[in-house]
């Protein structure tokens, strides 16, 4: 009997640890970035430092990876690692997993950022989920989806003013992005909001 509940703790605990490996792999990218961010807060350097991260925090859970992934992080494109943990940083450290967002961004979208699109419309519908997404008919009547990913300047107290601005008119600045969806587990190309003002 006391055999049988050694066995039956073993296998709860090692079951518990194979459930709880996405958390300690995040958290571990999370501190390492962290802490690479005090040492060097270089965007090139960190962008580097962050795949380095990565790799040190899945390492350890190499098995698991292989097991429930078919992702072999010593042979396969690092960049699908990169995939899989941003869905876990999300959850865990929503704001080092912004830091990165910003970092893809800068890396990716040099030219569309200093490009930005403008567009007046009415607000006519408001997402509230992973971010406040706008849908907006402009002049044209055609619907723009625009996402609200980072700080946003405007003539609004936007935070806790957002929800009013519905069946309103707005001038939005904004720029084509990448974002991370958990859903299709890939990157999605959206419009990221830059400017924000009303009338």
């Amino acid at each position: 009997m006391k055999k049988t509940g050694i066995l039956l703790a073993a296998l709860l605990s090692v079951s518990g640890f194979s459930q709880d490996y996405k958390t300690k792999i995040a958290k571990n990218t999370c501190e390492c970035f962290t802490k690479a961010k005090a040492e060097n807060p270089d965007a090139k350097a960190l962008e580097i430092k962050l795949g380095l991260c990565i790799i040190q925090g899945a390492q350890p859970y190499a098995a698991e990876l292989k097991r429930d992934y078919n992702l072999d992080i010593l042979q396969d494109n690092s960049s699908q690692t990169g995939k899989l943990v941003a869905t876990w940083l999300l959850k865990e450290c929503p704001d080092t997993f912004i830091e990165l967002f910003k970092l893809g961004e800068n890396g990716k979208n040099k030219g569309s950022r200093h490009s930005e699109l403008l567009i007046n419309g009415t607000v006519t519908k408001i997402e509230k989920n992973s971010f406040v997404v706008f849908h907006l008919a402009g002049d044209n009547k055609i619907l723009t989806k625009l996402y609200w990913v980072f700080p946003v300047e405007s003539n609004r107290d936007l935070p806790n003013e957002y929800s009013t601005l519905l069946h309103k008119k707005v001038n939005v600045s904004y720029y084509p992005g990448e974002i991370f969806d958990a859903g299709i587990n890939d990157y999605r190309k959206v419009n990221i909001i830059s400017v924000l003002k009303t009338d």
